[in-house]
């Protein structure tokens, strides 16, 4: 729900949360062994995500892997490919608080168990960015780009100007 202050109140009371492991349903990333700061970065909650980090969440802290070594991934990868983009602004306080957005997995299953589930190897926070611009996943190219220009830069790289929309032509 977005609300910093109670949850902040209910982190006062039970310091544990902030280590607390929870698994939801979700349609995208998933969130299994998930941290709260993972849910917050998948739902853009940036009062919350900020809120968890001004009390000492881990930026960097691996959600559970499966049976066969996938997933593991950070609250930065629930950021760079949200619907609307709503979690960009999570993204950047995430970055800004040290996120590695060059960590790789050896794979991440996004829609797992939906019909457009779609595994995905050797992924970082910028190649999954990337593939936001694959057709199931409904993303806007333009955010796709400025997420990957983003997250590029913060890991130091020399950023190019994609000019390109990949699947144009399915967009007639």
């Amino acid at each position: 729900l977005n609300d910093a202050d109670g949850l902040e109140a209910m982190i006062r009371q039970q310091p544990s949360l902030l280590q607390h492991r929870t698994t939801m349903t979700c349609t995208f990333t998933p969130l299994d062994g998930a941290s709260l700061l993972h849910v917050a970065a998948e739902y853009g909650h940036f009062d919350c995500a900020k809120r968890l980090l001004d009390l000492g969440a881990d930026v960097n802290a691996r959600a559970a892997t499966d049976e066969f070594g996938m997933n593991g991934q950070t609250p930065l990868f629930h950021t760079v490919n949200s619907h609307a983009n709503r979690s960009a602004p999570v993204m950047q306080c995430l970055l800004k608080a040290g996120a590695d957005p060059q960590l790789q997995l050896s794979g991440i299953t996004w829609g797992r168990g939906f019909d457009w589930e779609t595994t995905c190897v050797d992924v970082t926070p910028i190649s999954y960015a990337q593939l936001g611009l694959l057709p199931q996943m409904h993303r806007n190219p333009l955010d796709c780009y400025a997420n990957i220009k983003t997250l590029m830069a913060y890991a130091g790289r020399k950023v190019p100007q994609f000019e390109n929309v990949p699947n144009r032509y399915l967009m007639k």
